[in-house]
């Protein structure tokens, strides 16, 4: 049986020290009253555009209709436009898909501010590039039309427990192509993508003992990164990739270190203090990192200026017990997990004010469930998280402009500790 979810989570503080020692199994905590997720709200129509698909025309052929489908559903899902059938709409697509023994030929143009803007695409799309194409064209609807930062064609990593073993999987934005990335089935935590690559760094117990190692996708090579004695957790790369932020035990106390990937030596010591530190994350500018530690006697969410070294909490609120699992988002938000009313919410936070006054922005739905885990899409509107309610673990993709939460996949399993990449990560070749 693995560590209860309640200690699992990447910024679990309790949980980490035990597991520097032994990786101690216990029972699982008292579940989550709540029930599986369904969409039962509408779409904010604040700030959406409608698009017409009235004017593109597909065969019938099933590359053509996934190809369309996948579009659809990925300008759908990005917030910021309704499809409609109808020919009327802020957004007016047209041209053809057709299916082909090759793959799919695409010629798409857009028309908008009422028609007065306007932009085409023609792709000549391989079988096996269709969805990463219909993903780049999306982002570049997002992009260009709506003037937002897309996601479509971002990844997103998960731990997934199924039939006693524990891997880490790989999903598309929209949960499509779920597959194992490790093969290993051993217990492994804190899977964080590489900036601007296809790699990422995570830990596992293959070795019987916590190793932190980085994973190529291009070439599935799996190097070590941290391979002190005792606890080498929650690594993560800072955006010039130059330096990782992991959390050691190598000194006898749970402490925050940074590590230079290329030799596995420590290059500095952050905390030191018999407080226990987890679940470190980068400011987009690699100047601060925000983490959790349990130096007030709570976990609690803080940030830290690398230059000052000098630590602020993050989260002042009453109302919020415990915070912990930040991750720092691309537009400079904070989304972190908080513990209110006996239950586990996401939170999102602005650190570049006054954190005693700041208003925390909850975007979990109150529905009886834990939300725990919380990690940003490229878009810097969406997050995705672990949902638990009756012992079932599963994703959700929240969104902060206030959409409905999305199941990220229905596959049997416990699914958590996602990591959204960039939109670097699963960009088609050209």
């Amino acid at each position: 049986m693995l560590p209860p979810f309640r200690t699992m989570h990447r910024t679990s503080l309790s949980v980490l020290a035990a597991l520097a020692l032994c990786v101690a199994l216990a029972p699982a905590p008292a579940p989550a009253q709540g029930a599986d997720i369904t969409v039962t709200g509408t779409a904010q129509s604040s700030g959406k555009r409608t698009v017409s698909f009235a004017a593109l025309a597909a065969d019938a052929t099933p590359a053509a209709r996934e190809f369309l489908a996948t579009l659809r559903n990925d300008l759908a899902i990005s917030g910021w436009f309704v499809p409609t059938d109808r020919p009327e709409a802020s957004v007016i697509l047209s041209g053809s898909v057709h299916g082909s023994s090759y793959g799919v030929d695409a010629s798409v143009s857009a028309l908008w501010n009422l028609r007065a803007s306007s932009q085409s695409w023609q792709r000549r799309v391989p079988a096996a590039s269709l969805r990463d194409e219909a993903h780049a064209m999306a982002d570049e609807i997002v992009r260009r039309v709506a003037g937002k930062a897309p996601m479509a064609s971002s990844k997103i990593l998960l731990v997934g427990r199924r039939g006693g073993a524990t891997d880490i999987y790989e999903c598309d934005a929209d949960g499509a192509r779920l597959r194992c990335v490790t093969g290993e089935g051993k217990l492994c935590l804190s899977p964080n993508w590489e900036p601007r690559a296809n790699a990422f760094l995570y830990t596992s117990w293959n070795a019987g003992r916590p190793i932190a190692y980085r994973i190529d996708l291009s070439t599935n090579r799996r190097t070590p990164v941290s391979a002190f004695p005792g606890m080498n957790q929650g690594a993560t790369l800072s955006p010039d990739g130059s330096r990782a932020a992991i959390v050691l035990s190598r000194s006898g106390t749970v402490d925050l270190y940074l590590v230079d990937p290329a030799t596995r030596r420590v290059a500095d010591r952050l905390t030191r203090s018999k407080a226990n530190e987890s679940s470190p994350s980068w400011s987009p500018d690699g100047r601060s990192l925000v983490y959790a530690s349990d130096e007030g006697g709570y976990p609690r969410c803080y940030v830290m200026d690398l230059a000052s070294r000098t630590p602020r909490r993050l989260v002042w609120s009453s109302s919020i017990r415990e915070s912990v699992a930040p991750e720092w988002g691309p537009d400079g938000r904070i989304a972190f997990c908080g513990r209110s009313g006996g239950r586990y919410g996401i939170y999102v936070a602005d650190p570049s004010g006054n954190t005693r006054t700041a208003v925390l922005k909850p975007v979990s739905p109150a529905d009886g469930a834990d939300y725990e885990d919380p990690s940003w899409a490229p878009d810097g509107r969406h997050v995705v998280c672990t949902r638990t309610a009756g012992f079932r673990r599963s994703l959700v993709v929240l969104d902060t402009e206030g959409d409905p939460a999305r199941k990220l996949f229905d596959v049997p399993g416990d699914w958590y500790l996602p990591s959204w990449s960039d939109n670097a990560v699963a960009a088609p070749a050209r």
